[in-house]
């Protein structure tokens, strides 16, 4: 998603999954359209993505960006200020058998990151959360200067989603 100046977007998304299904939902939002100078300029964003397992909730991620300042929490702060230095925020969710190969490949990535204090920020961050105790699914959010960076980490990330989906889906997804 990419906001224009003052645009106010809202989006609930449901994904219901069945038995042994499986789903990979990628939600992101971008800083808007910077080479018109409208870098987070937009009004109010707001998206919840809730995922549905057997009629059981397993997932809810909420995001909620608004230009409006945050009183004593963040004050006298705009929003491009609050979210710099990254102009790409995305939201993957993965989950089932079909997708375990990612899982496990994305968590024992995540397992060997060390944290540390920095002077200035990284170029791309990422986090990971587990969905349940089964570990049939995880809640990754990833943010980078460039969109670009962001999109490359997912490409590599996903990689083995290319022989589920077919090569010419992931390579539409992932040029």
């Amino acid at each position: 998603m990419t906001c224009f100046r003052d645009a106010h977007y809202k989006q609930n998304q449901k994904f219901y999954i069945q038995g042994d299904g499986s789903v990979v939902i990628l939600d992101w939002i971008t800083s808007g359209r910077i080479s018109l100078g409208e870098e987070w300029v937009f009004s109010h964003y707001y998206s919840v993505n809730e995922v549905f397992h057997d009629e059981n909730r397993i997932a809810k991620d909420a995001m909620l960006l608004d230009k409006e300042e945050l009183g004593d929490l963040l004050p006298n702060r705009s929003l491009r200020e609050r979210l710099q230095p990254y102009s790409c925020y995305a939201m993957l969710i993965l989950f089932g058998p079909e997708v375990q190969s990612i899982v496990a490949a994305i968590s024992a990535r995540y397992d060997k990151i060390s944290i540390f204090k920095a002077r200035t920020p990284a170029p791309l961050i990422w986090s990971l959360s587990t969905i349940d105790s089964t570990n049939q699914g995880v809640v990754v959010r990833v943010a980078g200067i460039e969109t670009e960076m962001v999109k490359g980490w997912l490409r590599e990330a996903l990689c083995d989603l290319e022989p589920i989906i077919g090569i010419d889906v992931y390579r539409r997804a992932f040029p």
